[in-house]
This record gives structure tokens, sequence and C-alpha cells, in this order.
């Protein structure tokens, strides 16, 4: 009997479901809702939902208790797994502890809690354990800290690791702050001295240890919980609305290295950051707790037993659109009092923002039946920010008010180039900035972490897609590959990650229709080449520009100027980012040009960067590493024109702008300015009719150095920057032709 509710238990836990009088239904993880017959039948529950079991199999018939379960209160998961894609694998070493928080919304009980596995390469070696903690923190003071951050440690003198302990329980010394007094306790504890504690910190565990779990990883994209029920054991404490507990995993390994590594699905882009306590040290020698900017994949089933304010979950969230028509918001907004006091929705309300938050205006939402309720925001405008939220008040006077949410209406502005920073959630797109498309992004279109990209690409001449270190938090590729099937366009992609993040991070061979190998060129993908044992991720690769090649010639003379045989790839020292770069080998049919390899951690020579051109005239270049974190014994060469993508932004997206659309009575050209000038100027024109127009540079011997422009444009009155960091110092000319029109000057390039 105790086996058969284990397995019951297990399988219920996977879905959030809101099971009363009002609604009837489970919804599924994926925001699919299940009408059932009876509100208060959990074996109906469990079975129109069709959930996998932790084998893989079908649940079958044979698995369910005979007749029902009646619950109390109301079922549910608290999860964060609907937010984000939980694509990281991170790893979890002898030793360390990671734990992750949650905000009780009401008061509940809870019946087991759950963990995704991302590598099991370790599990032969070790357990994992899991307990909770009660944490004497506010959610707002948890959610608030910076990450990373160095938190302190407890000290534990000869206990054969690293000399610490996680939670105190066996110290041998008091907490030592690491944050100069910002927080001087952990979230636990009440008193520096560990024997002197009063709050009772530890609210499941098996006599203050965990319960031991063999770790069976999951791909992403088919996830299997690994639970541990905490019903059959034990009547659990009720958690009262607004408390903050947490489930804790610990690593039962002793042995140093990588031979026992685990790996947890995490998410760096939620803003709930996670705890982990290193036994060893992260990084630098400094070991004990730190917060880290990743939200682990854990859940915990609960039982919510106490009256609540009404629950809204589902939320749409807009996307930045080309739209400007009215944009629909649903939401599932349910109130259910467990203790049988008055329940229902009297009110639900869009609030929504025109100017960042500065004053809401309000749309009521109305009920669409099945606890679905949906509000229209007003079309607006291209180029205005749209913030909104969604507010419910319940028949007892209950508020409850989600977090906000942003979209755009986009506006096209020069349709030359289109910058897509794909993982801008990270905030690392701003930093990027500057230098990713060489301090043009106020000339040039930009998307900027909206969400996925739509068929309005199309209208751009080239493309230009960077990911974060991490790999995309969207999925462009269809929208990608029908832009390069447009042809006659230019694609660029960029990021270290782009190559794993949708194949579990492991090697892959693609195969005829896959976006790699249609789109991308390539073949066979390596993953994560300079990772092999916990520490590497941070160290530098080696790479090789190649002479010769329209990409990595000019890196490559600059080495050899400075009689450097090596530039670096260093992402920890340039950003403080982890070192996550793929190699990969091009398609031997498409007659690519590889402009730069890197060594991997175990001295394998491969490509970073290829270039070609597809069939039908559009130039595709890509790079598996981020050309930002090149550096040299001689200094940083990321921030130059030098690297292959500055390269590629030279020859392919020149910086061409309409100053002014007023039809000019003449056709001009202006002396560049500055000039003389080192290493880019602006050059202006002025054409009375539309027509094609080309701007071309020439040395004084008539040879062709650079084309800038060879397009159509309309009448008007425009700038182009030229950037000559690859050229020599000297006398060059510069030629404008519109029509049969043609107009030369001269200028000086000083270095």
């Amino acid at each position: 009997m105790l086996k058969k509710l284990l397995i019951l238990s297990l399988m219920l836990l996977f879905a959030s479901s809101f099971i009363t009088a009002q609604s009837r239904a489970v919804l599924k993880a994926n925001g699919d809702l299940i009408k059932l017959k009876d509100s208060r039948n959990m074996k109906e529950a469990i079975k129109v939902t069709k959930f996998t079991n932790l084998s893989g199999q079908a649940v079958q018939k044979n698995v369910f208790l005979d007749g029902s379960l009646d619950a109390q209160g109301t079922i549910d998961t608290l999860a964060y797994s609907d937010m984000a894609p939980f694509n990281v694998n991170f790893g979890f070493f002898d030793g360390d502890v990671m734990f992750q928080y949650f905000k009780a919304p009401a008061d509940l009980v809870i019946n087991a809690a759950g963990f995704t596995i991302s590598d099991d390469a370790g599990a032969a070696n070790t357990t994992i354990s899991l307990r909770l903690l009660k944490l004497n923190w506010t959610w707002e003071q948890l959610t608030s800290v910076a990450a990373p951050m160095n938190m302190g440690v407890y000290p534990e003198e000869g206990d054969g690791l690293g000399g610490t302990d996680p939670f105190g329980e066996n110290a041998t010394g008091n907490w030592e702050d690491s944050t100069g007094g910002a927080y001087p306790l952990p979230p636990w504890a009440d008193n520096v001295d560990p024997a002197a504690n009063t709050w009772n910190y530890d609210l499941w565990s098996d006599g203050g240890f965990g319960w031991p779990v063999t770790a069976v990883a999951s791909e992403n994209t088919a996830k299997v919980y690994q639970w541990v029920d905490m019903s059959g054991l034990f009547i659990p404490d009720t958690i009262k609305q607004g408390e903050v507990f947490a489930v804790a995993l610990s690593h039962d390994g002793t042995t140093s290295g990588s031979s026992d590594r685990i790996g947890f699905w995490s998410d760096n882009s939620i803003g709930i950051p996670g705890w982990k306590y290193y036994e060893e040290g992260r990084l630098l020698p400094q070991d004990g707790w730190y917060t880290r900017k990743y939200t682990w994949d854990f859940v915990v089933a609960v039982e919510l037993v106490g009256d609540r304010a009404p629950s809204i979950s589902g939320v749409t969230r807009l996307l930045t659109t080309v739209d400007t028509g009215p944009q629909t918001v649903e939401a599932m907004i349910v109130d259910d009092n467990p203790s049988g006091g008055p329940f229902g929705v009297a009110s639900a309300e869009l609030i929504y923002s025109l100017d960042t938050g500065k004053t809401w205006q309000s749309v009521a939402m109305t009920d669409q039946g099945s606890d679905m309720f949906a509000g229209d925001i007003p079309g607006q405008s291209p180029g205005t920010l749209i913030t909104y939220k969604v507010k419910a008040t319940d028949v007892e006077g209950g508020v409850t008010e989600t977090g906000t949410i942003s979209y755009g209406i986009f506006e096209t502005v020069n349709q030359d180039l289109l910058v897509i920073f794909n993982g801008g959630s990270e905030g690392r797109a701003q930093l990027l900035a500057p230098y990713y498309i060489q301090g043009l992004v106020e000339n040039y279109d930009l998307w900027a972490a909206y969400g996925p990209v739509g068929d309005f690409i199309n209208f751009y001449d080239a493309v230009l897609e960077i990911s974060s270190e991490n790999g995309p938090d969207d999925n462009n590729q269809a929208a990608l590959a029908g832009y390069v099937a447009q042809g006659g366009k230019v694609l660029g992609v960029i990021g270290q990650e782009i190559l794993g993040y949708l194949n579990g991070f492991t090697d892959s061979t693609f195969v005829a229709g896959d976006y790699e190998y249609e789109v991308l060129g390539v073949m066979n993908s390596y993953n994560d080449v300079n990772y092999g044992a916990s520490g590497d991720q941070s160290l530098p690769s080696p790479v090789f520009p190649v002479a010769g090649t329209a990409y990595g010639d000019a890196m490559a003379q600059w080495l050899a100027d400075n009689a450097l045989d090596t530039a670096w790839y260093y992402p920890t020292d340039i950003l403080g980012a982890d070192n996550w770069m793929d190699q990969f080998d091009p398609r031997s049919d498409i007659g690519s040009e590889v402009f730069i390899n890197a060594a991997a951690i175990d001295g394998t020579v491969r490509p970073v960067g290829h270039s070609f051109a597809q069939g039908n005239g559009t130039d595709i270049f890509f790079m598996t590493a981020d050309p930002l974190s090149f550096e040299a014994d001689s200094g940083w060469v990321g921030g130059s024109t030098l690297t292959p993508l500055g390269q590629f932004i030279g020859a392919k997206i020149i910086s061409v702008r309409q100053t002014d659309n007023t039809v000019p009575n003449k056709f001009e050209l202006s002396q560049n300015y500055p000039n003389p000038f080192n290493p880019s100027t602006n050059i202006n024109f002025s054409i009375p009719k539309s027509g094609l127009t080309s701007l071309t540079i020439y040395n004084v011997l008539g040879q062709e150095v650079a084309t800038l422009l060879n397009k159509e444009l309309a009448a008007g009155t425009y700038t182009v920057d030229f950037d000559a960091s690859n050229l020599s110092s000297g006398m060059y000319i510069y030629s404008i032709k519109s029509g049969n029109v043609e107009l030369t000057k001269k200028m000086m390039l000083l270095k």
C-alpha cells in the first residue's frame, strides 16, 4: 500500500492543479487546461493528464489506488519552470550544497519536493541528498541580494574536505560574514554562533541529513522530475502564508575533481537567485556560500489549506511587435478558500503604462468562462513601450497583483541592418552594445531581447544576431531560415552556445533540413571544448585567425606586426563570463572560408568561425566565439575593428543613414570630417534624384580598397561612416556616383 501511495504521489506532482467548486480542472505545465468531472477525485486528476512516471513509461491503471483520494485543500505545485527555458547545465561537485527558495501563497502543507538533472555522469560515484529549510529572511531580502556574491561561511576544522560547514551543524566556529556587514547572518540563522541559534530552520530532514537520491538525467526538451515523497514519512508542519522555505540539495561525494559531477537544469534570467555552497572554493580559493544569478529547476508539491487572495497564472506575455492594433491579454484567475469561507473573483483589471510606470491606466477584464479573463491594451504607435500587469480582487477584498511585463511597438528606422540581441535579459546586452555594432547602435534598428523575431526582418538588407554567453533566449531559427531564403541578403550569427542550446549542450551531427546544416553551414559541433573539469571554464583558449581570409587577415596581420604567435579567447578576463566556446566542422560542399580556428583544452584545433555564400546570393557569417573576448599579450583586441566581426561589419554592413529627406537642389559631395582622420571619418553627400548610388574608396594608384555603398537610395542627404583601421597611412580618394553624375574628393589617413 505504501509503495502504491508513493507512486501515486510521484505521478500527481507533475501538475499544477486548481481543484475547487469553482474550478474543476487540472492546469498542466504547458498551460493546457483539462476539465474534471469530479473536482476532488485525485485518481481522475492523474489519469486525464497522462503524465509519465520516472522510467518514462506511460502511466498504467495499476499504479492508482482503488477509489479516490479526497484532498481537503487545493493541490498545487510551486515551480519556476514556466518562467524560462531552464537550459543551462549547472555543475555540482563533492561536498557542495545548493538551495532554491519559495514563498507560500497561502497556508500550506508540503507533500514532496523534486528537481531535474541535466548531467548524471558522476551518479555512479555518489548520491545527492534533499532536505527542506525554513528561512528567516523575507522574500524581498532574498530576491534583492546581488548575484554573484560571496555571502560567508561556517568554519569546520578537520572535516577532510574544504574545512567549512554549510549550515553550521558541525561548525567549529562562528559564521564568517563575507559581505562587509551588509548581510551579517545567513537566511536560516538568528545568531552568528551556531550553538546559540534559537530558530528552527530544519523543516524536514532525516535527523539533520537529507534523503539520498541517485541522480538520473533527462533532456532539456523532455524533463523528468525526480521526487522525494514526504507525505508517507511524517505529517509535515503547516507553512504559513508569506513564509519562505527552501529545497536544499547536498552532494554526498568526497572525491575532488569531476568524477562525481552532477548537473542541474537552471536558468539565469528569472531574477530569483539561488544559493550555492562551495566546499572547496568557487573559481578563487574562497569557499562558502554564494548567491548566483541562476535559478535551479526545483519544485514543491503542496496542499493549500488556508485562505488566499486570488491566484493569477498564465498571463499572456506580449512580445514586441510591429502590430499597432489592440493587444489582448488573458489570465487564469482563481479564488478559492479551502477553509470554507466566501470565495470568488469580484473584479479583474488589466493595468498598463506608456511612461514606464509613472502613470497607469486600467481596462476591465471580462470573464471568458473556466476562470479565464481577458482584456485589451489599446493600439499604440510605433516606437511606444508598454508596461502592463494584472490585478484581481476577491469577494472578501483580497487583492493580488502580478509583476510587470513590457513590450514595444517596433519602429523600423533604418532597413540597412537589424541587430538582434538574443539573450539580453541577462543585462549583458547594454554592456556589449558599444563593441558589437562598432558604435553604430544609434544608426541601426535594434531588437534587444524583445522575444522571437518575425518575418518583418525580411525588409532588412542585413541581419546580425548576437547571443549571450549561455545561449539565446529565443529560438529565431525559422525566421532566420526564411530570411536567408529571400536571397541577396547578409546574415551574421554569433554566440558561443548557438550550437549547444537546443541540442542539450552535447556534441551533435547535423543533416540536410537542420537549421545548423542549411543556414549556418555546420556539419558537426563540439560542445564546451574548454571544459574538462571544474574551473576550466574560467581559463582562456588560444585562437588563430587565418591570414589571407576576408575576415581573419586583419587580426592575423596585427599579430604578425606585433611579433605575437597567439591571440586568446578569454571571456572571464574581459567580461567576467565563462568560456563555453564550441568548435565545429563546416560542410564540405559549400566552399566556406574558415577565418578563425581555436584549440580545445585537449589541444584539438578546429574552426570557430567561417563564412560562405548561399546559392541564392545570401552571405553568411558565423562564429561560435564572442569576438569581444579576444585579447593578446599586448592587450585587448576585442574592442577594435581588427576582429573578424569588425571586418565583417566594415565589408558587409556600412553605416549609411539619411540625415535629411528634403529633396536637395543639386548633387553634392562634402569634404570628409574629420580630415586628416584616424581611423574613422564621416562622408556626407546629397542626391537630388532617387537611384542606384555607389561610394568607393581608392588609393593613390587608383586601386579600389573599399566599397562603402552600392544600393538604391531615395533623394535626400546622407552620411556614411568609414573606418580605415585596416589601411595604411596615406592619401586616399573617395568617389560617389549616382545616375550619370560622379564626384571625387581626397582624404588623408594619419596613424
